[in-house]
Formats: C-alpha cells, sequence, structure tokens
C-alpha cells in the first residue's frame, strides 16, 4: 500500500516527466512515446517508469536505449521542477499491457465470430417434433 507521500511524488513525477519526454527530449526515437504508469519505492529513491511508443515500427531496446542516454537529463530537470530532497533514479520498462490488451479483445472477437457461424442445434419446437 503507497503512503500518501509516494502518490504525490509519484503524479509529479508522472506530470513532469509526461512534459520533459514529449517537449524537451530531442531524441526522434522518442517522439511518440507515452509515459504510462509509475511505481514509487517506499524510500522515493527510485522510480520504475512504464513507458509506450505508439510507433511499431522503432524497436522497444531502442527506445529504452534513448531513455537511459537521456536519463541524466531527466533527473537533472526533474531536481529543477520538483524540489524533492533527493532526486530518485529512473528504471524505464516498456510497457506492454496495450499489446496484450489488443491481443485479448482479437481473441474475444474470434470467439464470438465463431459461435455466430456456429450452427444452433435444432429446436423440437421449431421442426414440429415432440418430446412425448
Amino acid at each position: 500500500m503507497a503512503t500518501i507521500r509516494q502518490e504525490r511524488v509519484s503524479q509529479l513525477l508522472f506530470q513532469e516527466l509526461s512534459i520533459i519526454i514529449s517537449n524537451d527530449l530531442e531524441d526522434p526515437r522518442l517522439s511518440l512515446l507515452t509515459v504510462t504508469n509509475l511505481d514509487v519505492s517506499r524510500d522515493l529513491r527510485t522510480v520504475k517508469i512504464y513507458v509506450n511508443h505508439a510507433d511499431e515500427t522503432v524497436s522497444r531496446r531502442a527506445v529504452l536505449t534513448g531513455l537511459k542516454n537521456a536519463g541524466a537529463y531527466m533527473r537533472r530537470q526533474i531536481a529543477e521542477r520538483c524540489g524533492l530532497r533527493v532526486v530518485p533514479e529512473l528504471i524505464f520498462y516498456y510497457d506492454e499491457s496495450p499489446e496484450r490488451a489488443a491481443r485479448v479483445d482479437e481473441l474475444l472477437r474470434q470467439i464470438a465470430a465463431e459461435r455466430e457461424a456456429r450452427p444452433t442445434p435444432a429446436d423440437p419446437e421449431q421442426t414440429g417434433e415432440s418430446g412425448a
């Protein structure tokens, strides 16, 4: 369970990192990047940042490498903008949940289509047969 301080820091970092990534970074690999989630450690010294890229042609490795290279810049910006006692270490992860959700939706659509295409068993009342 997160403390109130963790929640506040998480919200603040989410906003600031979203702004920094979308507006300040000039790396073309990071142009369509969105921050999807943050996980702040209990001691507020590390932050796991989950990101997703809208362009599927850019590899996940390239995105994470770009973020790692820009990590020092982002920490400096956080230090200037947020006024935290300790600027947390930023650890980036690629968030695969949108792809998983899309895959589950596709599977559910396939199941629904198969059910509609499957013939239904004959109803005795419709065929005129009686069970007696």
